[in-house]
């Protein structure tokens, strides 16, 4: 008997877990990877859950980089999924207390008078550690959406089995609910450094997603559209 399977992707984990350093790969065709996750099983459908992200800056084209690249994934079959993406300033703790380690790009030294400053302000700060005003960026949703996808599959009984490509912990429990109702639950993990002990405690299956086989899965440098439109690889990923 063929399985029948569909495959989830957690689009935060697989960019900081993956995608991040490498460029050349985010051109990614999901179709094709998920493809390569069973090649004699049917793949039915794929999910990817992002959010549509924030300026971080003046002239930041992260924004358009991403919504061309969303355009590229519905267009070839890909079902995205999308929540919120967050943007707040709040005031953080410093962790370290070390010129080069506090600012970055980091301060010249100014004949030490900087990491006097910095010094200093450690020194008022004490017994608390000195704060600096940041930038917050929170991706809303996407976890919440992708338990639902996959506890709705695997309740219907409309897979045999379900890959989820993340190293994200917080998604024990839909996993671990998915495994009981009897679909294969099989975790492709994105990057290293993560605790997936408690993934692997759940789940049928857990794998590291092979880097290697990325390149030979992008889309072309010029994807067209059905209707004959392009959307065009961008510049920087490359």
């Amino acid at each position: 008997m063929t399985i029948q399977y569909n495959v989830y992707f957690d689009g935060f984990n697989l960019y900081k877990g993956t995608l991040e350093r490498r460029p050349h790969c985010k051109w990614l065709d999901l179709i094709s990877l998920s493809q390569s996750f069973n090649p004699t099983g049917k793949l039915l459908k794929v999910y990817y859950f992002t959010a549509g992200v924030k300026g971080r800056f003046p002239n930041d084209r992260a924004s358009d980089r991403q919504s061309n690249y969303l355009r590229a994934l519905e267009h070839s079959g890909v079902e995205v999924v999308r929540g919120k993406f967050h943007k707040s300033e709040k005031w953080k703790r410093l962790v370290d207390q070390k010129r080069d380690q506090t600012i970055q790009p980091p301060l010249k030294s100014l004949f030490g008078l900087t990491q006097n400053l910095i010094n200093e302000s450690w020194s008022r700060s004490k017994p608390d550690v000195p704060k600096a005003q940041v930038y917050e960026f929170e991706e809303k949703g996407s976890d919440v959406n992708l338990a639902s996808y996959l506890l709705r599959d695997s309740f219907t009984k409309s897979i045999d089995a379900a890959y989820v490509v993340t190293g994200d912990s917080d998604l024990v429990s839909p996993i671990n609910f998915a495994t009981q109702t009897g679909v294969a639950t099989h975790v492709v993990v994105p990057g290293t450094g993560q605790n997936v002990d408690s993934l692997r405690a759940v789940a049928n299956s857990l794998m590291p997603l092979d880097v290697r086989a990325l390149p030979s899965h992008q889309f072309p440098e010029v994807f067209l559209t059905p209707s004959g439109r392009q959307i065009r690889r961008p510049n920087s990923w490359h």
